[in-house]
């Protein structure tokens, strides 16, 4: 029978449509609705959410309610979850053009078809099953169109999970939580009860949300987990145990140290199956950390579809956990493989899967460096407005957290402390949820980055007030006088840079020809070269670099040098574009800075900064989150050569055999690598203009910074404190280490407000006694994991210094309490 439906409000983004009559003819309990939807509605009876209707579930039994209210909230516009294109093109404009709906006014009831009988026995060769919905909290769609997404597919999951009490239905992003509870308290708390008993499985929620790997700092991952973990404790009342990464776009090699800290065990993607030159060979793994740390690890071959032959058959093959569901509001797991799942396995829950094999990690082969994705090379360097401003706010949260520990040091009120720990709080999830896998790397659509540019607004406010105020309670510092810039000395050929640490000789065109410690070996041929490419990529616009863009060159203009105030400026033009380059020497500092601002209006385009070096690299090291990692210097194997663009961050670094170059960078994370006939070339990339899916991505002004380094003899650790001073550091440190091989990496207020906490890693690769002089005094020091948990180790107290042994690229956390 149809029932009339008629509009009852709504908004541009959804039609609300009510009908007051669907149940009055019911015979029976129950009632199957039927309404036909491709972009998706969430059924509401007498105000209560009952499921929701989409491509993959088009009808349902529900209870019968003669007399009550039928509520659709109905999508005006939504894309589908799957089938999506790699790119522009007919099909993208197509799918566009059919992406807006007029809601269907009629909805269908039916007595309920009976369900066939089967036989509860699960197969001997049965499968570990759970129920899924990968859902990406923006990409082509908003957070706003991602909440009601994610709202809907939960609706599914709640109805599956009342009507079978075996089914199980894991969601993995705590900030799709926090999106609903704000959206809908109501249905939130009937969520929270299956996730207290265990039904909806949260033990791969363990950041807060799934998070770019490869730009965000090491701190910044820590939170991710620290936010994460807290919140389902918190809210849901399980303890997330694994780093569920399906989607992101490559991992570093320091990911298992972090995930380790944090107390979290197993790791699962399945990203690894879209190398384009090798194939990943592995489908359980340990992955281990510099430092020793090790996760058990799983490359699962897929996250969407059924109970499809083909699948079960893989994953058996594999040993794979079968993943039950059709993600981005195609609404979770079917129906009907729920009812079908006793055929081939058993539901479990993503944890439980991992420790049904922990006990065979000792056999499983070992993986010990980055698991670097052989695919979407460009989201180093796609969207830099963005990734300018992440990186920005990483290092003020530290700043304004290192100022709110002085303050709690010197007895700030526990009211103060308390705000500020809010604010900053905000701030963080602001940031974190920014560092999705499709906003950081800058392949969503332009109204995501609107969204995103304002949740930036409100954090640098929050974070400026934190900082402000903090400063308001501190004793103000003496100064303690500027830096000042050794002027460039014109010769024939340009201009000579020299201090006590470096000489560098930079020609007209803005090119380094000579840069060496004093006297040494010139260690460039021409390096800080600007080049720039045509980028079209075959498939994935934002995402991918082709290896091809090498063979087409476009012009670049040098129209200006001069000195200026203590520097020397290059001015530059291309195509529409203009830049201007600012080349300058601090006395006393052991790098050449470099700042750029361009008018960015190319498309389609690639700027890099090619540096070929006099010398032949023998080792090559990357900054990765909260350590580094070795690349091959003259990359030979096929799976080498693949990383022909590869992300760092903060640094490169190439030693040769009579000392090497370091090049410094603030928010710019693309890097190459290869052997020149004569040396090294290494290359930067710093601008794209992709135009697919934002056809106005990297338009508009941009600036950069970066420092060259060049040094005989320098440990990893004092490389890392260049970077901080050519970072701007983070004011006055509370905690300092006596030795270069040790960095304090953060400092900061308990979050209990009972104490003071700071982080320290080993940079050297070497195992050391480290003590630590503390700018306030300390009564006791404990030993704690990221979350701030007691953990073994050791620490103690002599003399009013720290001392802890650390061992090679170890990550420790300690909780002081003051005096």
């Amino acid at each position: 029978m149809k029932h009339r439906l008629v509009t009852a409000g709504g908004d541009a983004a959804l039609a609300t449509l009510r009908a007051d009559h669907v149940f009055d003819k019911v015979r029976g309990p129950a009632v199957e609705l039927r309404y036909r939807t491709q972009t998706g509605a969430l059924l509401r009876v007498e105000g209560e959410v009952c499921g929701a209707f989409d491509r993959e579930h088009e009808s349902f039994v529900v209870a019968a309610q003669p007399g009550a209210e039928v509520t659709l909230e109905v999508e005006r516009r939504s894309l589908p979850g799957t089938g999506l294109p790699p790119g522009d093109g007919p099909r993208w404009r197509a799918i566009l053009a059919n992406a807006a709906q007029k809601p269907a006014l009629a909805i269908e009831t039916y007595a309920p078809r009976s369900a066939p009988v089967r036989e509860a026995v699960v197969p001997a060769d049965g499968l570990a099953l759970l129920g899924h919905s990968h859902l990406d909290i923006a990409w082509l769609w908003t957070y706003e169109e991602a909440t009601r997404k994610g709202q809907r597919t939960l609706a599914t999951a709640v109805r599956q999970l009342e009507g079978d009490p075996e089914f199980i239905f894991t969601q993995t992003q705590p900030q799709l939580f926090a999106f609903l509870a704000a959206r809908d308290p109501a249905f939130f708390e009937r969520v929270r009860a299956f996730a207290r008993s265990g039904r909806l499985d949260l033990s791969g929620a363990a950041m807060w949300v799934e998070a770019d790997c490869i730009v965000p700092s090491g701190e910044s991952l820590l939170r991710q987990l620290v936010f994460g973990i807290r919140y389902v404790e918190r809210e849901f009342g399980q303890r997330p145990g694994v780093a569920w990464l399906p989607d992101s776009f490559g991992f570093p090699n320091t990911l298992p140290t972090l995930l380790a800290h944090a107390g979290v065990g197993a790791f699962a993607t399945t990203k690894l199956g879209w190398n384009d030159t090798t194939a990943f060979p592995y489908a359980r793994f340990r992955w281990e950390g510099p430092d020793g740390s090790s996760v058990l690890a799983a490359q699962i071959a897929s996250i969407e579809g059924g109970l499809e032959p083909e699948r079960v058959a893989n994953a058996r093959a594999r040993g794979d956990l079968l993943l039950i569901g059709h993600g981005d509001g195609g609404g979770g797991a079917p129906d009907a493989a729920v009812a079908g799942a006793v055929s081939v396995g058993k539901w479990t829950a993503l944890g439980a899967w991992f420790e049904s094999w922990r006990g065979e990690s000792r056999e499983l082969p070992a993986v010990r460096d980055e698991l670097y994705l052989q695919q979407h090379r460009g989201i180093a360097t796609t969207h830099h407005d963005v990734k300018a401003r992440n990186a920005a706010l990483e290092r003020a949260l530290l700043e304004a957290e290192t100022l709110l520990a002085w303050a709690r040091a010197l007895h700030a009120t526990p009211f103060f402390l308390d705000e500020a720990r809010r604010q900053l709080a905000r701030a963080w999830e602001l940031v974190l949820c920014a560092q999705f896998h499709d906003v950081l790397p800058g392949t969503s659509i332009a109204p995501v980055y609107v969204d995103a540019h304002r949740d930036y607004d409100e954090a640098e406010r929050l974070v400026a007030g934190v900082a402000v105020n903090a400063r308001s309670v501190l004793p103000v510092p003496g100064f303690a006088g500027g830096t000042a810039s050794t002027e460039p000395r014109a010769v024939r050929d340009g201009y000579v840079f020299e201090n006590d640490a470096l000489v560098a000789r930079v020609a007209r065109d803005g090119t380094l020809r000579d840069l060496r410690v004093p006297g040494g070996e010139n260690l460039v041929r021409c390096a800080h070269r600007p080049l720039l490419y045509t980028d079209r990529p075959r498939r994935w616009d934002a995402w991918n670099i082709d290896r091809s863009y090498r063979r087409r060159r476009r012009r670049m203009r040098v129209t200006g040098c001069e000195p200026v105030d203590g520097a020397l400026e290059v001015r530059y033009a291309f195509g529409e574009s203009a830049a201007v380059a600012r080349i300058w020497l601090q006395s006393g500092e052991p790098f050449l800075r470099v700042a750029w601002a361009v008018d960015w209006r190319e498309r389609h385009a690639l700027l890099r900064f090619e540096n070929d070096l006099a010398f032949r690299a023998t080792r090559a090291r990357f900054g990765t989150p909260h350590g580094c990692v070795d690349r091959a210097p003259a990359p030979r194997t096929r799976a080498e050569r693949a990383k022909f663009e590869a992300c760092g961050q903060r640094f490169a670094r190439l030693d040769g055999p009579t000392g090497g170059l370091a090049v410094l960078a603030l928010d710019t994370y693309g890097w190459s690598l290869e052997r020149s006939l004569r040396g090294s070339q290494l290359g930067h990339s710093v601008l794209r203009g992709p135009t697919w899916p934002d056809p106005g991505a990297d338009h508009g002004i941009h600036d950069f910074s970066f420092a060259f380094v060049p040094f005989e003899v320098a440990g990893m650790g004092r490389l890392e404190r260049f970077w901080e001073r050519f970072a701007g550091g983070a004011g006055v440190p509370m905690v300092v280490p006596e030795s270069d091989s040790v960095l304090v990496v953060a400092t900061k207020l308990a979050d209990d407000g009972n104490g003071i906490v700071f982080r320290a890693r080993e940079c050297e690769g070497a195992s050391c006694d480290a003590v630590f002089h503390c700018g306030v005094r300390v009564r006791s020091v404990e030993c704690v994991d990221a979350l701030e948990r007691p953990v073994n180790g050791d620490a103690g107290v002599d003399e009013g210094a720290i001392r802890a042994r650390f061992r090679p690229f170890e990550l420790r956390t300690f909780l002081v309490t003051l005096a």
